[in-house]
C-alpha cells in the first residue's frame, strides 16, 4: 500500500505535467537556471499533526506550466531541489483532502532558497464519511546505514517472545541460553525505544524472553553507528521500538494467543489523542512453561603427561515457569507548531520457577563408575523495572534545524532464591534417599541508569548541516549475594560464600558532526569524544578484604560515512567507526557462581574494555521488484575480551573472562528482497565471514579461526485477498570459539493468517521448528580437558493467536496515516545522509 501511495502521488505530478505542458516550451530560448530549493511543512488543518505522502507540485506562475514536484516525509517536510528561477507557485493534493494552492512566490538567482512555512491541509467533508485507508509497510525497509525490520508483519513471531522476533532478523542470530549476536558477534549494543535501557542492562537473555513479539514495533540495525550514538558495541547498534499510537480519535489493538504446552499471550493497546494532546497505553502479559534438557561429557588429562585420567557425565533436566508483564504509558503535547514535550513511563515486572535436576557421573580411567551425585535446585526469581523517558522537542522556521533535550531515569530490581538438596552415592550404584547436604542463597541485583542528553542539528546551508551534542550516563550495578546451609538441623550462614559487588560507570560524552552533500556525492565526517568513571567494589568477607578496582580513560571515537548515487535505487557507501564494548556486571564479579558445583562460573575485576575498529562498504541496487543489498565489512578488536575456561586438577571446570591480544572478523553479508509476484514475495539474507582470534590466557593458547556462514530466507503468499502463508527459515553453519567450535544448526517456522470482520480482526497459527530440528552442540578444550555439550529445548510450539482493532478515528487520520507507524515513545534512530 505504500507504494501504491508513492505511485499515485507519481502519477499525479507527471499527470499535471502532461496536462499543463506548454506546446512551444522546445521554442524558448536559454533555459532558467535550476538552482532553487523550495521546503515546506504539511499539517493537518483539524489535528495540528504532519501529513505524509502529500504530493507538492510547483507550477509556473506565468503559464501554470509545471516545472517540478515531490512528496512530503514522515516529519510532513518536503525538499524539492533543481528548481528553476522566476515566479512560482505550488499546488498540494492528497486523497481525501482538498486541494491547497499557495500565493505565488519569487526564486531569485541571488536567494535560490525559499521557505513556505508550515502549510494546512483540509480534510474533504465527503472523503469524511467514505474513506479509510489502511496499509502496511514492508517487512524490511533498506538503508544504507540503518535496517528497519518491521516485525509487526512478520507472522512466524505471533505469540512468541522478543527472542524470536529477533532471530527472524537478518544479521541477528540468538543460541539457546538467548544471547544475542550481530555479524558473529555478541558484543552489540541493545536500545529500547532509541536509549539505553534497564530492561537490557543485566540478564539480557531473560529479559528479551519475557516481553512478547507483539509488543515490539520494528527493529533498527545499525552496524556503523555515527558519532551521535553511543560508540558502545562491537558490531553496533540494535535498536528494538515498542508500539506506541498517534492516530486520532480513540483507537486501540487486542489480542490474544495460545499455545500448546501451557504457553499464554495477551496485549491489548489504546491511544486516544485530541487536538494537541496524544495519550497511549499498552499492555502485554505472557505465560510461558518450556523444557530443557543438556548432557555435558568431559575427559579429564593430566597436565604433564597428558595422559587420559577419568572422565565425568552432567546431565540437566529443567522445567520452567515463567510469568511476566510489560506496561507502557505516556503523552506528548504540541504546544504550537514548533514546540513538543513528552513523557512516558515502562514498567516490567516479571517472576518464574526453575525446576532443575543435575546428575553427574565419574568414571575413572578405566571408564568404570565409581561416583554420583544428584542436585536438586528450586528457584525462584522476580524482577521489577521501572523507566521513565521525558524530553523537549523544538523545531524552527527552517524545518531543518532541530533541539532535542531528553532525560532518563530507570531502576531495576532482580531477586533470585535457590534452595538447592544435593543426595550423595549410597556406595551400591544408586543414590541415598535422603539429602547430604542442603543449601539455600538469595541474590538481589539492583541496577540504576540515569541519561541526561541534548542534541542540536543547524543547518549552515542547503548542502551542509553540523550537529552538535552531549550526554552523561550513570550507572549502578550491584550483587548482594548471601547463602545458607543447612547444618544439625540449623541454617549457618556461608561467610566463605556471602558477598557483596558493586560496579559504577559514568561516561560523559561530547560530539560533532559535520555533513555535505555535493550533487550525487555526500560524506558526513563527526567526532565523539568520551571521559569514562568506572568502579569495581567487592566488599570484605571471609576470604577476602575489600577491594576496589578502579579504571578511569578518556576516548576519541572519529566517524567516517561517505556514499555516492549513480542513479535511482542504486548507491555505494563506505563507513568507518571506532567502537567500544566495556565490561560491567557479572564479567567482572569474581565470585564464583555454585549452581553447579562441577561447572563454575565467574568474572574478573581486571577485565579491561575492547576497542574496536570497523570498516564497511555497502553496495544498494533496486529495481522494479528486486532490491540487493551487499556489505564488505572488516572488523579489528584490541584487548580482545573472550570466555575461557580451565579445568582444577580435581576437573571441575571454571568459566571466567579474559583479554586477548586481538580478535579479527571480515566478511560479507547480503541481502535481497524479491516480489515475484503481486501476491509472492521473498526475502533472503546471507552472512558469511572469517573468525581470527589471536592471544593466550596464561599457559593456554587461544588462537583460532574458522569461516562461518548464517543464511535465512522467508517466503510470503497471499493464498486469497485475506489469507496469507509465511515460511521462515534459517541456518548457521560450524562457528568458530576460543576454545573449539559449535556444531551447525537450523529449522524451519509455518505461519498462516486469515483477515475477518472487514480487516477489523486476524486469525493466526503458526508452529515454530516444524522439522525440530534445533539443538545446541559445542565442544572445546583446554588444559587438561575436553568437553562436548548437547541441548535441547521445546522449540516445535504451536500457537493461536486473534487480534482486534477497535476504536473510532478523527477525520485527520484517516487519511493521512497511510502506514501503520509507531514512534515507539522515543527516538528514531537517524539515517547518516
Amino acid at each position: 500500500m505504500r507504494y501504491l501511495i508513492f505511485l499515485t502521488s507519481f502519477i499525479l505530478i507527471q499527470t499535471s505535467a502532461f496536462a499543463q505542458r506548454p506546446t512551444d516550451a522546445g521554442k524558448r530560448g536559454g533555459a532558467r537556471p535550476k538552482i532553487g530549493v523550495v521546503t515546506a511543512k504539511v499539517t493537518d488543518a483539524d489535528s495540528k499533526e504532519p501529513l505524509e505522502f502529500v504530493t507538492v507540485a510547483l507550477f509556473s506562475a506565468k503559464d501554470s506550466s509545471f516545472i517540478t514536484g515531490g512528496a512530503t516525509d514522515q516529519q510532513g517536510r518536503v525538499k524539492i531541489s533543481e528548481v528553476q528561477v522566476g515566479k512560482i507557485f505550488a499546488k498540494l493534493t492528497f486523497i481525501g483532502y482538498d486541494e491547497t494552492v499557495t500565493s505565488s512566490f519569487i526564486i531569485k538567482p541571488d536567494a535560490p532558497e525559499k521557505f513556505l512555512g508550515n502549510l494546512v491541509m483540509t480534510a474533504s467533508a465527503k472523503a469524511l464519511d467514505e474513506v479509510t485507508v489502511t496499509a502496511e509497510r514492508d517487512m524490511m525497509e533498506l538503508g544504507i546505514d540503518k535496517r528497519t525490520f518491521n516485525v509487526a508483519q512478520d507472522l512466524t513471531t505471533v505469540g512468541g517472545s522478543m527472542t524470536d522476533a529477533l532471530n527472524n532478523i537478518p544479521s541477528i542470530d540468538v543460541d539457546q541460553d538467548g544471547s544475542v549476536s550481530l555479524r558473529g558477534s555478541s558484543n552489540v549494543t541493545i536500545f529500547i525505544d532509541g536509549k539505553p535501557s534497564n530492561l537490557t542492562s543485566e540478564s539480557t537473555a531473560d529479559i528479551l524472553d519475557q516481553i512478547p513479539a507483539s509488543s515490539i514495533e520494528r527493529v533498527e540495525v545499525i552496524t556503523n553507528p555515527s558519532a551521535k550514538y553511543d560508540p558502545e558495541g562491537t558490531s553496533g547498534i540494535i535498536n528494538i521500538v515498542l508500539k506506541k499510537d498517534r492516530k486520532g480519535g480513540v483507537n486501540g489493538t487486542a489480542s490474544v494467543t495460545v499455545g500448546n504446552n501451557n504457553k499464554y499471550n495477551a496485549n491489548v493497546g489504546v491511544n486516544a489523542r485530541v487536538g494537541k494532546l496524544n495519550v497511549f497505553g499498552n499492555y502485554s502479559g505472557r505465560y510461558n512453561e518450556r523444557w530443557q534438557e543438556r548432557t555435558q561429557t568431559q575427559k579429564n588429562y593430566d597436565r604433564e603427561t597428558n595422559a587420559f585420567t577419568g572422565s565425568n557425565v552432567q546431565n540437566t533436566k529443567r522445567d520452567d515457569e515463567r510469568l511476566s508483564h510489560l506496561f507502557k504509558t505516556g503523552l506528548d503535547y504540541d504546544f504550537n507548531d514548533y514546540n513538543n514535550v513528552y513523557v512516558n513511563a515502562t514498567f516490567n515486572m516479571g517472576e518464574g520457577t526453575n525446576n532443575e535436576k543435575l546428575l553427574v557421573n565419574y568414571y575413572d580411567q578405566n571408564d568404570d563408575a565409581y561416583d554420583l551425585f544428584l542436585r536438586d535446585n528450586v528457584s525462584t526469581r522476580e524482577n521489577q523495572t521501572q523507566e521513565y523517558n521525558f524530553g523537549w522537542h523544538r523545531t524552527f522556521v527552517n524545518p531543518n534545524q532541530v533541539l532535542d533535550v531528553s532525560g532518563q531515569i530507570s531502576t531495576s530490581n532482580r531477586v533470585s532464591n535457590g534452595n538447592f538438596d544435593e543426595y550423595g552415592y549410597d556406595g551400591n550404584g544408586g543414590l541415598v534417599s535422603s539429602p547430604s547436604f542442603q543449601q539455600r542463597n538469595r541474590n538481589d541485583g539492583p541496577s540504576e541508569l540515569y541519561i541526561a542528553q541534548i542534541d542540536y542539528t543547524h543547518p549552515l546551508s542547503e548542502k551542509s548541516t553540523l550537529e552538535v551534542g552531549a550526554k552523561s550516563t550513570l550507572r549502578r550495578i550491584g550483587a548482594d549475594f548471601t547463602s545458607e546451609s543447612l547444618q544439625g538441623g540449623n541454617w549457618v550462614s556461608d561467610d566463605s560464600l556471602n558477598n557483596n559487588f558493586n560496579y559504577n560507570e559514568d561516561v560523559h560524552a561530547a560530539y560533532a558532526m559535520f555533513r555535505h552533500e555535493a550533487g550525487k556525492f555526500g560524506y558526513q565526517l563527526g567526532v565523539r569524544a568520551e571521559q569514562a568513571y568506572t568502579t569495581s567494589i567487592l566488599d570484605e568477607n571471609a576470604l577476602t578484604d575489600r577491594q576496589e578496582v578502579q579504571n578511569n580513560y578518556f576516548a576519541l571515537y572519529p566517524t567516517v560515512h561517505v556514499s555516492y548515487k549513480f542513479a535511482q535505487q542504486r548507491e555505494v557507501s563506505f563507513g568507518y567507526s571506532r567502537r567500544v564494548n566495556r565490561p560491567r556486571g557479572r564479567t567482572l564479579n569474581p565470585f564464583p557462581d555454585y549452581s553447579n558445583p562441577q561447572s563454575l562460573r565467574k568474572g574478573n575485576p581486571y577485565l579491561k574494555p575492547e576497542f574496536i575498529d570497523a570498516l564497511e562498504v555497502t553496495y544498494q541496487h533496486g529495481w522494479d521488484d528486486i532490491t540487493l543489498t551487499g556489505s564488505v565489512y572488516y572488523r579489528y578488536t584490541h584487548d580482545a575480551m573472550l570466555r575461557v575456561t580451565s579445568a582444577t586438577p580435581e576437573g571441575v571446570t571454571i568459566l571466567s573472562w579474559d583479554n586477548m591480544d586481538n580478535k579479527q572478523s571480515y566478511g560479507f553479508e547480503g541481502i535481497a528482497t524479491y516480489n515475484m509476484t503481486k501476491w509472492w514475495k521473498f526475502t533472503g539474507s546471507t552472512n558469511i565471514y572469517n573468525l581470527q582470534i589471536n592471544g593466550n590466557s596464561g599457559d593456554l593458547d587461544l588462537s583460532n579461526q574458522a569461516w562461518t556462514m548464517n543464511a535465512k530466507l522467508m517466503s510470503s503468499t497471499n493464498l486469497t485477498k485475506t489469507t496469507t502463508l509465511q515460511l521462515s527459515g534459517r541456518f548457521s553453519s560450524r562457528r568458530a570459539t576460543a576454545q573449539g567450535h559449535i556444531d551447525p544448526m537450523g529449522g524451519l517456522d509455518v505461519a498462516v493468517s486469515q483477515r475477518l470482520f472487514k480487516g477489523k480482526g486476524t486469525l493466526q497459527a503458526r508452529v515454530s521448528d516444524v522439522l525440530n530440528t534445533y539443538q545446541f552442540n559445542v565442544h572445546s578444550e583446554g588444559v587438561g580437558f575436553t568437553s562436548d555439550m548437547t541441548a535441547d529445548w521445546e522449540s516445535r510450539v504451536a500457537y493461536l493467536t486473534f487480534s482486534y482493532r477497535f476504536g473510532q478515528m478523527n477525520k485527520g487520520s484517516k487519511k493521512k496515516r497511510k502506514k501503520s507507524d509507531s514512534s515507539g515513545g522515543g527516538d528514531d534512530m537517524m539515517d547518516m545522509m
